[in-house]
């Protein structure tokens, strides 16, 4: 499968709150706790696509559009707003949206044995953050309605602790 190129972005690339990493582990970590009211996004909440979860989650992410961010994060459950609440999950999405600035990405397929066939895994080559270009895996699953969500990636690569 060729590689899905984005659009390039220039931005300048903000510091991140290194003291938070921990919380952004994966969609459905945390402590659980009320959920509260939110809106329903326009677009609705996951993707019509694995990948397009990813595209949506990281151009949000670029945008610091957090409800765009949080609308595409989750696991098979569905979104993890519904489920945590925003006093939960907008502090990971700021952080995350700091770690993630970029100026281009692109996304591989890469399925590793064991995911199973509601996850998909990709490699996500991003040029022009704060740790240079880097290599972030993502994995993307999808609820019972078919929409995919944004479940893990490993931020960690675009904080200093881990490997590129």
């Amino acid at each position: 499968m060729p590689p899905v190129r984005h659009m390039r972005v220039r931005s300048v690339v903000q510091a991140a709150a290194l003291g938070l990493l921990g919380l952004v582990a994966a969609a459905c970590g945390g402590s659980g706790g009320s959920a509260g009211k939110v809106a329903t996004p326009v677009e609705g909440y996951g993707a019509a696509t694995s990948d397009g979860a990813i595209m949506r989650f990281l151009d949000a992410a670029q945008a610091e559009n957090y409800p765009g961010m949080w609308a595409v994060f989750g696991t098979e459950k569905g979104p993890a707003i519904e489920r945590f609440g925003v006093q939960e999950i907008e502090p990971r999405m700021i952080v995350l949206s700091r770690l993630l600035k970029h100026d281009d990405y692109e996304l591989r397929l890469s399925n590793l044995a064991g995911l199973g066939p509601n996850r998909a895994r990709y490699e996500v080559r991003m040029t022009g953050t704060r740790k240079g270009s880097v290599m972030v895996p993502f994995v993307t699953t999808h609820d019972a309605a078919g929409r995919w969500y944004v479940e893990q990636l490993q931020a960690d690569r675009l904080s200093g602790s881990g490997l590129n």
